[in-house]
């Protein structure tokens, strides 16, 4: 039985992980967003040194991203493929598609059009954007976009979402 030194400071299961079973066992690198300095094992803040911990923390987060997703693609009856069609270019128009019949019936007040700037999470409502097309401008230059249409019901509402469209290209001279 080999001897396992043991780090002041450092977790016994935390040694014994680092420390591995010979050469197939791992090593300090292999703990993504944690770095071995000196005797003490430092993480990426939202990361930690127990990956049993780490893994609960990315399922609470994927869980939570499902849900957001789950508010939005609930569907609207007729409006199964909603679509947006034209060039993601500024002075371009983009326009939501569907069942003819579907994008009649609904007032310009039921399209909600929403912008993602670069490296962030949360979409903004376009204030004043609504109807089934929307002129880029240059505000949504580098930006990505969708329309949700919401439909009210006896019970809330029903929401049919867009792809994204994006980044949105610069056009020069405009």
């Amino acid at each position: 039985m080999a001897f396992l030194p043991r780090v002041p400071g450092l977790p016994l299961a935390l040694t014994l992980l680092l420390a591995g079973t010979g050469a197939g066992g791992l090593r300090a690198q292999d703990l993504v967003g944690c770095q071995l300095v000196g005797a003490t094992l430092q993480c990426v803040p939202g990361v930690t040194a127990d990956p049993q911990q780490q893994i609960r923390i990315l399922r609470q987060e994927i869980a939570g991203d499902q849900q957001l997703e789950g508010a939005v693609e609930q569907g609207v009856e007729g409006l199964d493929n909603l679509v947006l069609k034209g060039e993601a270019r500024q002075g371009a128009l983009l326009e939501a598609t569907a069942s003819a019949e579907g994008l009649a019936a609904l007032p310009p007040g039921a399209f909600h059009w929403y912008r993602l700037a670069p490296g962030r999470r949360h979409w903004q409502l376009i204030q004043g954007a609504s109807g089934p097309s929307y002129p880029l401008t240059s505000a949504d230059v580098a930006y990505k976009l969708m329309v949700v249409v919401a439909v009210p019901t006896g019970a809330g509402s029903q929401r049919s979402a867009s792809q994204v469209v994006g980044p949105i290209m610069a056009t020069p001279g405009l």
